[in-house]
């Protein structure tokens, strides 16, 4: 929803001082003060609306609510006399409920009157506060009451402002009162309609906090979308140059650097109303040069600054009230600044205060109840510009030292190695006949795989954290412990993310052993990740080091086995399967059942690469058999995967369905959905050779479905083409074009148009020991 005037229009009333000073374009109003107010009094302005003098983008269904609470009820119909907009400091919070009410003038539903105050919540001086007390009167006034008719008895003003309510829902004229910036209920609860008069009238509240209101409509602001946030920066931009006489401002039609901004702007409407004004201020200045200005954490905030505060100006009022109020809460709000990630558990909160979890919930509710985190109930985060200026201002001001800060980090590190080597022995439970683990913070492997997915992009950044900090034994040990999962799971980007972090750190630790492991872990990564020529280079060097300083067979047996993988990369099948055999053959004279049957398993696809079938069945038939004998579930269903797509090869497509339908049965129950996904892809092609439509449907739709649920919208992408393809040969439009509407829109990577061919199968490799051999 946009609206912006043809012509300028006059200076708004700024509702704190009574004179006209423009306000942030995005949420201009334009009012008017009647009568003198007292020097102790509120200011409290009629609201006289032109609802289509301001720019004002998206809020559709915020907007619809609203409006749904102040519009006029039949007889009978209860509606709350309250609604409440909550959400952080420059969400725009007035912007709407002046719009909101804006339009319910406009519609003529409160012929009563309409009045505006700002309550001031967030003033750093409690004097300067507004109390209930000090709007009676001036409410009155702006309703239209005389002079006469307003007790200069203070204590009378209340009895006076609620009887003129109570007279005018008698009369059916109804009211809205809106009061701006509440900071705590006490500065509201007595402004609010008797129960007789909420029949009639309804009241509008904005505040950054959870206010307790009972009965209540709470609207929760979040940031704009990015569409909305494009749209705000382009309307402000158009309005400034028609001020000004000039041309429609075309700095916006670079739609990437415009992406840039409003992502370093978080999509917070005050942010991007600057953002904007900067940009008007400065014609010359390019929407890429105002990105990269931003795109940097040292000044962002500075060129967020709008001469009154900006966004430091919005944060330092919510700081110093929490401050004052729960310095604990305040204390959390700042470690929490060097907790890795995008957000964070209430377990990972708590050990960054040295807290047990119970009391980090208790202050977790207080930073979000205050709008200062996002989130909860289980996981919280800092809006981008909140962390900025909370790290920048707060920790300073309260104290905190770069000592204090690393001790978090410490501890915080500590947690996320410890819990997620707690949910890896849950792991090995599904590929060993191990024990269940007893204690710890998981219920079984389901539970400890949904803590490991949930947690994967702090984990990712915990190993970044830890280089930082120079703590480079946490890097390589948390790094070779998600390898394992990630690996298995075959989560390409996040295990070469830290797989090259461990590679830095473990050479810095100088260590042969770790060193060793770290580059021949880089190797697999690339290799997954299709790199194999960069990961053959890695090998080498690997393979070379480790026999001149280790003479460890087990490790060698690791680098010849990845080496085989990466020379099947580069097309070198028999290279490859030589490689893959003596690995197999080091595994069994160390008794290393498990390496050997992922050795051969591997050997027995580069074979059948080669054209050598039967002695690849072989090799996989023996994989197989190995890893049910030693209960390893996850590589057995892998094996088999290999083993179906022998069999296919070997036109016993019968056997090769029933081995893959064993195999998808079994990714499922591990919680491997990313093989899941691949083995429904793997039928499809299988019943789409053999001519079978409907199974060729049914197999295809599963894997874009599994494949939309870990988020890989190419590959969901390109099985939703392949079905438009069998659909339109087959001469079903309807089909065709459900299938064409569910592709889109596509991702911008290679691969999506390209036709679904050749079954895919498996790289298997052991796991790292948590902590290797020194």
């Amino acid at each position: 929803m946009t609206a912006s005037a043809d012509e300028p229009k006059p200076m708004a009333v700024d509702a704190r001082y009574g004179q006209g000073v423009q306000v942030g374009d995005h949420n201009t109003l334009y009012l008017q003060v009647q009568g003198a107010v007292p020097e102790s009094g509120a200011v409290v302005t009629a609201i006289h609306a032109e609802p289509d003098a301001e720019v004002f983008v998206g809020r559709a269904a915020d907007f619809e609510r609203l409006t749904g609470l102040l519009a006029p009820t039949e007889p009978g119909v209860a509606r709350p006399v309250a609604g409440v907009v909550q959400g952080m400091g420059g969400i725009g919070k007035t912007a709407l409920v002046r719009r909101v009410a804006a339009e319910a003038v406009a519609s003529g539903w409160f012929p009563g009157g309409a009045v505006f105050v700002d309550l001031r919540g967030y003033e750093p001086t409690v004097e300067n506060r507004i109390r209930p007390g000090q709007v009676f009167a001036s409410a009155l006034r702006a309703l239209g009451v005389p002079a006469e008719g307003i007790p200069t008895d203070v204590a009378q003003q209340p009895t006076a402002y609620h009887r003129h309510l109570d007279l005018l829902a008698a009369r059916g004229q109804r009211v809205l009162v809106v009061l701006d910036n509440a900071a705590d209920p006490d500065q509201v609860r007595d402004l609010l309609p008797t129960p007789f008069a909420a029949r009639a009238h309804r009241v509008l509240i904005t505040s950054r906090e959870t206010l307790p209101l009972a009965g209540a409509d709470r609207v929760e602001l979040g940031v704009l979308a990015p569409d909305e946030a494009a749209e705000l920066l382009r309307a402000v931009l158009h309005q400034r140059a028609r001020s000004r006489g000039l041309p429609a401002d075309p700095r916006v039609a670079d739609s990437a650097a415009v992406a840039e901004v409003l992502r370093w702007c978080g999509w917070l409407p005050q942010a991007v109303a600057i953002a904007a004004g900067v940009l008007a201020e400065e014609p010359d200045f390019t929407m890429g040069e105002l990105a990269a200005d931003l795109a940097d954490t040292r000044t962002r905030l500075d060129v967020l600054d709008d001469g009154v505060g900006g966004i430091h100006a919005a944060f330092a009022t919510s700081w110093q009230r929490l401050r004052t109020r729960d310095p604990e809460a305040a204390r959390l709000l700042c470690l929490l600044t060097i907790a890795p990630g995008p957000d964070s558990g209430s377990a990972a909160a708590a050990a960054v205060l040295g807290v047990d979890e119970v009391v980090a919930r208790v202050r977790l509710r207080v930073l979000t109840r205050a709008h200062l985190l996002l989130g909860g109930p289980r996981r919280w985060q800092f809006h981008d510009l909140l962390r900025l200026a909370v790290a920048r201002h707060a920790v300073a001001d309260l104290g905190i030292g770069s000592a204090q800060l690393a001790a978090a980090t410490d501890r915080v590190l500590d947690h996320y190695l410890v819990t997620t080597r707690a949910a890896l022995g849950w792991m090995a439970t599904v590929r060993s006949q191990a024990p269940h683990p007893h204690g710890g913070p998981f219920t079984g492997w389901q539970d400890a795989l949904t803590w490991l997915d949930t947690e994967q992009a702090c984990l990712v950044a915990a190993v970044a954290t830890a280089e930082e900090a120079e703590q480079h034994q946490k890097v390589v040990d948390l790094a070779f412990a998600l390898s394992n999962l990630w690996s298995w799971r075959r989560q390409v980007a996040d295990w070469g993310a830290v797989a090259r972090i461990a590679d830095r750190s473990a050479r810095r630790l100088r260590d042969p052993v770790t060193t060793v492991l770290a580059i021949d872990n880089l190797a697999a990564a690339l290799t997954e990740a299709g790199r194999c020529e960069e990961a053959l280079h890695n090998l080498n060097t690997a393979l070379l080091a480790g026999r001149v300083l280790l003479d460890d067979l087990a490790i060698d047996g690791r680098m010849m086995d990845d080496m085989g993988l990466a020379l099947q990369g580069v097309g070198d099948a028999g290279r490859a399967a030589s490689y893959h055999l003596y690995a197999a053959d080091l595994f069994q004279e160390l008794g290393d059942r498990r390496s050997e049957a992922a050795a051969r398993s591997n050997a027995g696809s580069a074979l059948q690469k080669r054209g050598d079938h039967i002695r690849a069945l072989d090799e996989h038939t023996a994989a197989v058999a190995t890893f049910h004998d030693i209960g390893d579930r996850p590589h057995a269903a892998m094996a088999r995967g290999n083993l179906a797509i022998t069999l296919y090869e070997l036109q016993q497509r019968g056997d090769a369905i029933d081995v893959f339908l064993a195999a998808g049965t079994a990714f499922e129950e591990v919680g491997d959905r990313r093989s899941a996904a691949q083995t429904w892809r793997n039928l499809g092609v299988v019943f789409r050779e053999a001519g079978w439509l409907a199974d060729t449907v049914q197999a295809f739709v599963a894997a874009a479905v599994t494949y939309a649920k870990i988020s890989d919208r190419r590959a969901e992408v390109q099985i939703w083409r392949e079905l438009e393809r069998i659909f339109t040969a087959a001469g079903r439009p309807d089909d065709a074009r459900d299938a064409a509407e569910r592709a889109a829109p596509a991702p911008e990577t290679a691969g999506c148009d390209e036709p679904v061919q050749g079954l895919l199968g498996w790289r298997l490799r052991p796991d790292f020991e948590d902590e290797p051999t020194r």
